[in-house]
């Protein structure tokens, strides 16, 4: 389960009319539980093409993955119906996503956000999940989130409002993956003083074949920048000997590159 996936749902991502920072927030999310994003796909709003990115994520070995978009009241909100497609579900309303979705309304009514709180076809279409799915809460926004166990796959359906997908991802979503935690994983960035990264490139192959379990990656700026950047990560089971192998990784970089520069 340690190896997730992202599946982004949207025309305008595809059409380049919003950018797509969701994913980055969730892999972020993601690196500190020890889970490893091993692929992101992007469609359109297809039912069969949802359908069929599904499948290829669990198919190339993703235990856990992520749905992005698609969970709103429009006609072309179509995500549940692609993961519904993918193990050929029906589609069903589910009591407690409904709760959520009129509790959401009357709040949004009482604050005078909206003009009526009466659950229309539209909103009703936020509580009809995929059969045997739960609903996970959404306190800042109508449409629940959506978890499916599948054998021993996960995924999970958020909104693609950014601070809709924030609150049920830090507040639902990851103290439930908690539980399913294997491992640690910790990272950190470095800074050191070369603008070009050809001359730098020699200096990690020798600090990776000193410490082949630490993964380092640079991120360099232009070449006008002073300075690149370095990630450096490691995963292991204990956490005392993964931050030791990064700190080590660390050191051993900045005394090569000092050694170098001298």
């Amino acid at each position: 389960m340690n190896t997730a996936g992202i599946l982004v749902v949207g025309n305008e991502i595809l059409d380049g009319v919003v950018l797509d920072t969701n994913s980055q927030w969730i892999i972020n999310r993601l690196k500190p539980l020890g889970f490893q994003v091993h692929e992101t796909i992007t469609v359109k709003e297809n039912v069969e093409e949802i359908g069929a990115a599904l499948n290829r994520l669990l198919e190339d070995g993703c235990g856990l993955v992520f749905t992005t978009g698609g969970l709103g009241p429009t006609h072309d909100d179509r995500t549940l119906q692609g993961v519904a497609e993918a193990f050929s579900l029906p589609m069903e309303l589910n009591e407690d996503a409904l709760a959520i979705v009129i509790r959401q309304y009357k709040e949004f009514h009482e604050k005078g956000l909206i003009d009526t709180a009466e659950i229309t076809d539209a909103r009703r279409k936020m509580a009809v999940l995929p059969r045997g799915a739960t609903p996970l809460d959404n306190k800042t926004g109508g449409a629940p989130g959506v978890l499916l166990q599948r054998g021993n796959a996960y995924i999970i359906c958020l909104p693609g409002v950014p601070k809709e997908l924030e609150w049920i991802l830090d507040n639902i979503a990851i103290p439930l993956l908690k539980k399913h935690v294997e491992g640690v994983f910790r990272e950190k960035i470095i800074h050191l003083p070369l603008r070009d990264e050809s001359i730098l490139a020699p200096i990690i192959d020798e600090v990776m074949k000193e410490a082949p379990d630490v993964y380092i990656k640079s991120m360099v700026n232009p070449y006008w920048e002073p300075g690149i950047r370095l990630w450096i990560s490691a995963r292991g089971q204990s956490v005392a000997d993964v931050e030791q192998r990064v700190e080590r990784a660390a050191k051993l970089l900045v005394k090569l590159t000092q050694e170098m520069l001298q």
